[in-house]
């Protein structure tokens, strides 16, 4: 894995072929709690063989600069502690993309996921240049949605029957946050 950068307490790797070990423990470890919010996974999943795969074409999309997939790991260890990407970038005339994350259960309300989270929109905004990012959270993900309103995240609709997870369709919100909003100011 290739590391991009670090925080306080955290390094940051991009997904490649060497992450598929690692982040099939951490998805096998965390399937539990990731699944309330997560569509339903069956077993063919949670292999070596499908990790790879999709670790493979993670890697291919970050080299065609579509996606920034990262795992971060404890300056002091060497599992995955949270999940963060950057995917959908676009550039032209919207220079945007779509974020998404996860905390092991572990490491949670240890400001773990808030420093990657951080880490990866100040990147986002200084370093590939974006002019927005969005999200998408479950309406019934309330923790979730505290912590995308905590990094100034605006809400800016309700997508109703959006993602079927367990057998029900459920709504999502989507929120955007603009550099000028994490800056506090425009930009000029």
């Amino acid at each position: 894995m290739l590391r991009l950068f670090e925080t306080e307490r955290l390094f940051a790797f991009v997904v490649d072929e060497g992450a598929a070990r690692q982040l099939l423990a951490y998805e096998r470890e965390n399937r539990q709690e990731f699944s309330t919010f997560s569509p339903v996974r069956n077993e063919s999943y949670y292999t070596q063989a499908n990790f790879e795969y999709m670790c493979g074409r993670q890697a291919a999309l970050y080299e065609q600069k579509r996606k920034l997939p990262l795992v971060f790991s404890r300056k002091e260890g060497s599992a995955i502690v949270a999940q963060v990407y950057l995917s959908d970038i676009t550039y032209g005339a919207s220079y945007s993309a779509r974020l998404g994350y996860s905390t092991a259960k572990r490491w949670q309300r240890q400001g773990i996921g808030g420093e990657a989270v951080q880490a990866v929109i100040g990147y986002a905004f200084t370093v590939l240049k974006l002019h927005r990012l969005e999200a998408t959270i479950n309406t019934r993900n309330i923790p979730s949605l505290e912590f995308a309103s905590s990094l100034r995240f605006v809400q800016e609709g309700v997508s109703r029957q959006y993602l079927l997870l367990n057998g029900v369709w459920e709504d999502y919100c989507q929120l955007a946050l603009l550099n000028e909003q994490r800056q506090g100011g425009r930009r000029g």
